[in-house]
């Protein structure tokens, strides 16, 4: 696995590395941790005394968020609780703060359909963004699905949901209470705001407060960053309502009970789950002069649908094409790159692609907060990559990544690169150096809680009587 600046970084943190400037810079940062903590349990106390005000959103409110830095896998059980209130009838709506979009120069971005005008804080007009038309109040809108490319400005996250959710609103933006204002005022027909990495934004109100726990570093060490990974102290649990520990099925059965009893110190009253993070998909690219075995051997005939139960015809949210370009890229992009066109999504079934590739030859790679929880995912199931490369979070990949990617691909021989849903909605191309890109669509598998949680989902947010 190639060494990153971030890998280093987590080692003199953690206390892995033991190098005599490690552990000067851990008494040094312990020395800026107790302050900062001191203002964090500040901040909160007075959100509790009401000091500081918190607003309630024009609908019902979920949180979902962590307390420790680097990603613990809350972008798929977003997607979880979007699938639990569509199954229901139920409209969501996703709001996120937007990290590193390049459109948070306004005062939101929105991801849905059909472009409109916004305005910015200054009042003035702004570029146009995604919406939808108003339909009549007997209507429930069913906006046409936007091309995936039109999201390449949005962040991450909001790329990853828009592979599963192209036509579920998606409003970002730092000011969320403004931001779900507008939402709302934009969709009357939406019953439930899902707000994405919110525990430590506590200006908005919400009904449910979700907190996810990775199994492999659950408390970031028990010390405040930068002396530790926790974003606030652990007494922080006492506001969740929900505990969800997070891969829960990479550690033991003795582990995980440790876990549970650190987190019923502080909050005895939580639910408590645990959940595992499973490959349900897989993406790709086909572009249309490439016959269909050449991306894959299998794809099933509702394959572009990324609603569709398996056997069901497409919907009229499946994707047909998406007009990917090389824009965004430096000037002198490498020959690994076909010229642009139209490039069709395709979605498979996990277990039926991967039947026949276990044990094959493959270049992995990924740029999250945690890599290692991605590579034990492709281990456990046969996908042993020859080589994994893992690059910062977040990355903002460039043409010479995508050639120096390529090149590793050709050196290893690799059949196929494998990557992660955050990172394939910024490739431009179905193949990398001529070798095609598949990435993992992951979804939350249940090993305990599924039915409580169930159950307190339907009682907090019962369906409305009137739209």
């Amino acid at each position: 696995m190639k060494t990153t600046f971030q890998s280093t970084a987590r080692g003199w943190v953690d206390g892995s590395t033991q190098t005599l400037a490690a552990r000067a810079f851990r008494t040094a940062a312990t020395l800026v941790s107790l302050p900062y903590s001191g203002v964090v349990r500040l901040r909160n106390r007075l959100y509790d005394l009401g000091v500081l005000r918190a607003f309630q959103a024009p609908r019902p409110t979920i949180s979902v968020g962590n307390l420790t830095l680097g990603g613990v896998g809350k972008t798929p059980f977003v997607g979880w609780l979007a699938d639990y209130f569509l199954q229901n009838a139920q409209t969501p709506a996703f709001i996120s703060r937007g990290y590193q979009a390049e459109s948070q120069r306004e005062l939101f971005a929105r991801v849905d359909a059909a472009p409109i005008a916004q305005t910015a804080p200054n009042g003035q007009n702004s570029p146009p963004s995604q919406s939808v038309s108003t339909l009549p109040s007997t209507q429930t809108p069913r906006p046409a699905t936007p091309p995936i490319a039109q999201f390449q400005h949005f962040n991450d996250e909001a790329r990853e949901l828009a592979l599963r959710f192209p036509t579920t609103p998606h409003f970002l933006g730092s000011k969320r209470v403004e931001v779900a204002a507008a939402l709302v005022e934009a969709r009357p027909d939406v019953d439930v705001l899902l707000l994405d990495d919110a525990f430590q934004h506590r200006r908005i109100r919400r009904d449910l407060d979700v907190v996810l726990l990775d199994a492999l570093n659950p408390f970031g060490g028990g010390r405040v960053f930068p002396s530790g990974f926790l974003r606030e102290p652990l007494v922080g649990l006492r506001r969740a309502d929900v505990v969800l520990l997070n891969r829960a099925d990479l550690v033991s059965d003795d582990r995980r009970r440790a876990i549970r009893a650190q987190v019923e110190r502080f909050n005895p009253d939580a639910l408590f789950a645990e959940i595992a993070q499973t490959p349900r998909f897989i993406f790709s690219r086909r572009a249309p002069n490439i016959a269909a075995d050449a991306v894959s051997a299998n794809v099933p005939n509702n394959a572009n649908d990324l609603n569709a139960p398996n056997g069901a015809p497409p919907s009229n949210d499946a994707i047909s094409a998406n007009d990917f370009n090389l824009a965004n890229l430096p000037n002198g992009a490498p020959a690994i790159f076909a010229p642009p066109c139209p490039a069709r999504l395709v979605r498979e079934e996990f277990a039926t692609w991967a039947e026949t590739r276990r044990g094959g030859r493959f270049l992995a790679f990924c740029g999250l907060g945690a890599p290692s929880g991605f590579r034990k995912t492709l281990e456990t199931n046969g996908l042993t990559p020859t080589n994994f490369i893992a690059f910062p979070d977040h990355r903002a990949y460039s043409a010479s990544d995508f050639a120096s990617l390529a090149a590793e691909a050709e050196r290893i021989d690799a059949d196929a690169i494998l990557t992660t849903a955050k990172d394939f909605v910024k490739i431009p191309e179905s193949t990398l150096g001529g070798r095609p890109v598949f990435a993992l669509g992951i979804g939350v598998e249940f090993l305990s809680g599924e039915t409580a949680l169930r159950a307190l989902l339907a009682e907090r947010f019962p369906k409305r009587r009137e739209r």
